[in-house]
């Protein structure tokens, strides 16, 4: 009786991975025209105007990404804060910050793009991209 209840909690807990799996799949092949723009564009601001659907998109990952998704999420929002900060829109930091931003506003924007650029971060956006590689079936291109 022991061991029926035992496989009973491990089947929903599988089937429970299952559908939040197949859920953040959906979300990602409904998103994923959207998510091409936002990863494609040369504007550094293109990821912090993308925020709302890549948050969204954090959101529904199954447990075993939300930490690769915080973590790429909070280097994108440090770089928004930073910019925010220092008054700068994202569209504007496309050719640099402009010449007004100086002292420590400044070099909270280089820390804040070192961050997104650093080697966890870019390790947390390579898990997410295998993650919908091999489960999903989606190049997300990140």
């Amino acid at each position: 009786m022991r061991r029926l209840a035992v496989a009973a909690v491990l089947l929903l807990v599988a089937s429970g991975c299952g559908s939040q799996r197949e859920r953040y799949c959906s979300a990602l092949k409904t998103d994923q025209k959207q998510l091409s723009q936002i990863l494609s564009t040369s504007d550094p601001g293109g990821l912090i105007t993308g925020l709302p659907t890549l948050k969204a998109l954090g959101a529904k990952a199954p447990d075993e990404l939300t930490d690769e998704w915080q973590t790429f999420l909070n280097a994108v929002e440090g770089l928004r804060d930073a910019l925010d900060a220092a008054g700068v829109k994202p569209s504007q930091y496309r050719d640099g910050l402009p010449a007004s931003v100086t002292g420590a506003k400044k070099q909270a924007v280089v820390d804040a793009a070192d961050t997104l650029a650093s080697d966890g971060v870019v390790d947390a956006a390579n898990g997410i991209e295998t993650q919908a590689r091999d489960v999903c079936k989606l190049d997300l291109g990140l």
